[in-house]
């Protein structure tokens, strides 16, 4: 049976009960249906013309809506540089829904967002604090703005495996034996494992220094959409938030949100920081994607609850089975820790005596079932309201793993920890040492080298060594430990690491 959509696309909507019935969906959305149902012979990009140039499989594959949704800035249309009519109206939506003063869409994911918030809120020479458990585009943000981070460990659960949040105690010191004010305070929220710090207290306290407050929101998007999951960083305050909309809702990969808290002045920077990192062609077909997704959730509250509580007897059903535990409550002993997202299933395996590495091998290969991320001791799956339907399918794939791989005890060898790797010595700022000449050196022959390059296992994508930074022979033990146990990092394979030239 034809969906509405179906209907509605193929026919002439200017003037038919269908034009009405399309105006109800999201604003950008509609314009794109309504400006398709014109009939213009389209002699602009892209390439494909609509379709009509398209090589034919490839347009019997993905279906002809979807090329003829692609398109670009024409009248009628709106235009991301500069919005002023569909997308403004959808990121009005999005501001609206989400509780932010302003709000952007980005076709150049969160990555985009992080390195606009640096940009527009940080000079050459100002100080950032900021989680040295952090996603790789924290550091190329500092390279572009030539801001100098003052890193804040973080430390890890030694049973779980899993990295905390940052203490409100280690927060405090840092500001306490600072020498210069710090520009601005960088958070995650939640971090990869969906695991949350105390955000309300750490921007209370930044804010009461006159510190600005940048958060990394890229796996809590669905945040607002239930008081089951927690709370959202512009709910705490933050003046700035980047969100990546195709982790958890409905958008396209690529599509992101960027937010503006009520307290951030200074928009014609960062408007200008976004003319900078994003394309000037975006996908419209991403932007919609954005529109739809933030439209789409907001009509699904009851769906998420039923998740969250579909997350949490997933834990207790996982921990009975010998061998799994999938940790619940006790992500609060979880250093730094207060909350934790319910929708993010961690399956802790160390107990069969494997790596997570081993077991995500395992489902894949005999179950069919891709998990999001794999390290030392954990498995990480993301729920989302489609997942609802597999509980059976995703205890039955714990059971036969516990059966199939169950070992002798722990293993006999505690793996390293990113926690067990000290601050090394900052030689460079990041800035400074992409832009000095380099040369490339055996991984065995770094230690004590400074670093040109951040070295990041991926996922998470959390640097183990910063651009800038003495190489230190734990972090390459680090590094030779991920590498056993079946991960990887670029340069990998090469057998090198990009170092300042001596």
């Amino acid at each position: 049976m034809a969906s509405a959509c179906d209907k509605i696309f193929w026919r002439d909507i200017g003037n038919c009960e269908g034009e009405r019935e399309v105006q109800k969906w999201p604003p950008l959305l509609a314009g794109l249906l309504v400006h398709h149902a014109q009939g213009y012979l389209g002699f602009h990009t892209p390439g494909h013309k609509q379709g009509r140039g398209a090589w034919p499989e490839w347009r019997n594959l993905l279906g002809e809506q979807v090329f003829s949704l692609d398109l670009t800035e024409l009248p009628g249309l709106d235009n991301l540089q500069e919005p002023q009519g569909i997308i403004k109206e959808a990121a009005d939506a999005a501001a609206a829904y989400f509780g932010a003063e302003k709000s952007f869409f980005l076709v150049n994911g969160t990555t985009s967002g992080i390195l606009a918030m640096l940009l527009a809120s940080c000079s050459p020479g100002d100080y950032v604090f900021i989680p040295r458990y952090c996603h790789q585009a924290v550091v190329h943000g500092l390279i572009l703005s030539g801001a100098r981070p003052v890193y804040l460990q973080v430390r890890f659960h030694p049973e779980l495996g899993l990295p905390g949040a940052v203490e409100n105690s280690v927060l405090e010191k840092a500001l306490l034996e600072a020498d210069v004010q710090p520009r601005a305070l960088f958070l995650i929220h939640p971090n990869y494992y969906g695991l949350v710090g105390d955000i309300q207290a750490q921007v209370d306290l930044a804010h009461s220094r006159g510190i600005v407050v940048l958060v990394d929101e890229a796996h809590g998007a669905h945040f607002c959409a239930s008081s089951r999951f927690p709370t959202p960083s512009l709910q705490a305050g933050a003046d700035m938030v980047a969100q990546g909309a195709h982790k958890v809702l409905g958008a396209f990969t690529q599509a992101a949100f960027l937010h503006c808290g009520r307290g951030f002045a200074d928009l014609g920077r960062l408007r200008q920081a976004l003319r900078i990192v994003q394309t000037s062609s975006p996908s419209y077909l991403l932007l919609a994607s954005l529109d739809v997704a933030r439209y789409q959730c907001s009509q699904e509250q009851e769906k998420w609850e039923k998740l969250a509580e579909f997350g949490l007897e997933l834990r207790q059903k996982i921990s009975q089975i010998p061998g799994l535990m999938a940790p619940g409550e006790e992500l609060r002993e979880v250093p730094g820790v207060v909350s934790f997202d319910p929708a993010r299933l961690i399956v802790n395996v160390s107990e069969l005596g494997v790596s997570g590495f081993e077991a995500a091998f395992w489902l894949q290969k005999e179950r069919q079932i891709l998990v999001e991320m794999a390290d030392f001791q954990n498995v990480l799956l993301i729920l989302s309201p489609p997942d609802l339907d597999y509980r059976e399918k995703i205890l039955a794939a714990c059971r036969d793993l516990a059966m199939a791989l169950k070992g002798s005890g722990k293993l006999e060898n505690p793996l390293l920890e990113l926690e067990n790797i000290p601050l090394s010595p900052q030689v460079l700022t990041p800035r400074e040492a992409f832009f000095a000449p380099r040369e490339e050196v055996a991984v065995s022959s770094a230690e004590g080298r400074v670093a040109a390059e951040a070295v990041t296992p991926y996922p998470p994508g959390v640097p183990v060594i910063f651009p800038g930074e003495e190489i230190t022979r734990e972090a390459l033990e680090y590094l030779t430990a991920w590498e056993r146990a079946g991960g990887t990092w670029p340069g990998q394979e090469r057998g090198t690491i990009q170092v300042v030239a001596d």
